[in-house]
């Protein structure tokens, strides 16, 4: 992407700072004008120390103190020599509190307020004034008593609003600045790969967008390297599909010929399976066709499947490919009551038979494999367990993945890794799952589970 100037994050962030306080000097300079030229509406902070001092000998000669020789914010009051008050204006909770002090030679009342004594002829004088600045106007004084705190929480509330002002204003060019990357993401995100990269004026975004252009052509490249792949998957399954036709017409047509021969009433029922496999393979072959040609499957009807039926009719297909193994099948599948599956009986059985056929293709000649069928928790479980080798570890993790294949011990040359993949694809669109394990000696268990309708 073609950048325009760029700013380091550190750099703008030093700007920041500069700008506000340099705003900070100014408004502190600004108050402080603003505090000189207001003399009409305040009183400066030693304004009542002042007037004490240029009154004190008038205030030391006079018969009797007066609240005119002081300013509005001072206080008096007169004791004897051994502290009894005699007049003045101070509160009854001060006329004591102000006279200890006195004798403790403490000039400091608190809150900013010093106490200031002048010895008369027969008495002492002890005057409080405030050392801040103050209102000239009594209602002022009253409503803010301190004129320095209510210019401090000013200045405070005007540094906030220059903070926040100025943190809003590179927040938001921050922002807008991040926005890029948000963007560029959201479009990643959305499977928009063909879009140009956004600059950013802030040098750390662009090193995060470039790292995000990469990873996009990266991510493309793969994207379509990943589509070639499942084309040829697509294409395998296709010619696989294809190639199924010619042996199965050839099966067909030598079952037609073996029916016009004198056969035992054996023979028959062999042809018999012969001809309800074969058709069985047509529609899967119609089915998976139609799946590597991207075709909708209206055809198969979600319909409420008997499972007793179902399960009746996966017993006699698996019947009829364990003839040739010599295998024993033992059906545990005493389910009693109307219960049913809202599903696709093509689909179910299409699934349930690749477990059986993989179950007696791992299984040893004349060995047994073991079928349990239950209701549980409104849910069918099918547990099948072969007698071979069992499920390697790799396999346990991988065998329900499109064209994955089990090492020697466990598969040959007519298996193509389709089997549980497609079962696992059907079971998981009627909400139920596929679950692989080995047993304690070491066979192959897979377990089925679908929710039911009763």
């Amino acid at each position: 992407m073609e950048l325009r100037k760029e700013t380091s994050l550190r750099i703008s962030f030093i700007k920041f700072i500069v700008l506000l306080g340099t705003l900070i000097v100014i408004l502190i300079l600004a108050n402080y004008y603003i505090t000189r030229m207001t003399s009409n509406i305040v009183y400066p902070a030693n304004y009542s120390e002042k007037v004490i001092q240029d009154n004190f000998e008038e205030l030391k000669e006079t018969s009797k103190v007066t609240k005119d020789l002081l300013t509005p914010m001072s206080n008096y009051g007169v004791y004897s020599n051994n502290g009894k008050y005699l007049y003045g204006n101070f509160s009854d909770k001060n006329k004591e509190r102000v006279w200890n002090k006195y004798i403790c030679r403490d000039k400091s009342l608190g809150s900013r307020r010093f106490i200031k004594s002048i010895k008369r002829k027969e008495d002492i004088l002890l005057i409080t004034y405030p050392l801040t600045l103050q209102y000239k106007s009594k209602k002022m004084r009253d409503l803010l008593p301190n004129a320095e705190m209510t210019i401090s929480i000013l200045f405070i509330l005007e540094l906030f609003l220059i903070i926040f002002l100025l943190s809003n204003k590179f927040a938001k060019h921050i922002n807008k600045e991040l926005n890029h990357v948000l963007n560029t993401v959201g479009k990643i995100e959305d499977g928009d790969l063909d879009f140009d990269i956004e600059e950013s004026s802030i040098k750390e975004m662009n090193s995060v967008l470039r790292g995000i252009d990469e990873m996009k052509h990266s991510l493309k490249n793969s994207l379509k390297e990943q589509w070639f792949l499942e084309q040829q998957k697509r294409e395998q399954i296709s010619a696989l599909a294809h190639d199924v036709k010619t042996p199965l017409t050839v099966i067909i047509g030598n079952v037609e010929l073996l029916k016009e021969t004198g056969m035992t009433k054996e023979q028959q029922s062999y042809i018999n399976y012969i001809e309800e496999s074969n058709i069985q393979m047509q529609k899967y072959t119609s089915r998976l066709l139609s799946i590597t040609n991207n075709e909708a499957q209206s055809n198969l009807l979600n319909k409420e499947v008997s499972i007793i039926d179902l399960l009746n009719s996966i017993k006699k297909q698996s019947e009829s490919l364990s003839i040739t193994k010599e295998i024993d099948i033992k059906w545990n599948t005493n389910i009693k009551g109307d219960f049913y599956l809202e599903a696709s009986i093509e689909e179910l059985e299409s699934a349930l038979m690749n477990v059986m056929s993989n179950a007696i293709s791992f299984s040893n000649r004349n060995s047994t494999i073991e079928v349990n069928g239950a209701i549980d928790k409104e849910e069918l479980i099918i547990k099948v367990t072969d007698s071979g080798k069992g499920f390697s570890k790799k396999m346990l993790k991988h065998a329900k993945e499109q064209f994955k294949m089990e090492d020697m011990s466990r598969t040959n040359r007519e298996q193509h890794g389709l089997g549980l993949y497609i079962t696992d694809n059907i079971i998981n669109n009627y909400g139920g799952e596929v679950i692989l394990s080995n047993n304690k000696h070491g066979s192959g268990v897979v377990i089925i589970k679908i929710p039911i309708k009763k």
